[in-house]
């Protein structure tokens, strides 16, 4: 799903050259827009209340980074939501913040 998105990571590594990667951006140009305003959105709403197991990790990351890597975290952030939603799909079940965030 990553690589149909375009957010699969590609590495430049060369002796002891070590790049932090980056996606590849070769998927779903719309894909990518929407995943990333969802991911926004799910940010901005939890102050309303709205909790969800992403944006957990996503203010988890944000704060313990202490960087201007807050689109890198999105991209996290989106590879997570891509997981849950193929989760949900597969098993037909709707999203349940209890037991998303046991797991």
């Amino acid at each position: 799903l990553n690589a149909f998105v375009g957010i699969d990571l590609r590495f430049n590594d060369s002796g002891d050259y070590k790049s932090s990667g980056f996606i590849t951006k070769r998927g779903n140009t719309i894909a990518r827009k929407v995943l990333f305003k969802a991911i926004s959105n799910i940010a901005s709403t939890a102050t309303y209340g709205h909790q969800n197991h992403i944006n957990d990790w996503y203010q988890k990351k944000k704060q313990s980074s202490m960087s201007n890597g807050t689109k890198k975290i999105a991209i996290g952030a989106m590879s997570r939501l891509l997981r849950t939603m193929h989760y949900l799909v597969l098993n037909n079940q709707l999203y349940d913040y209890d037991t998303a965030s046991k797991r």
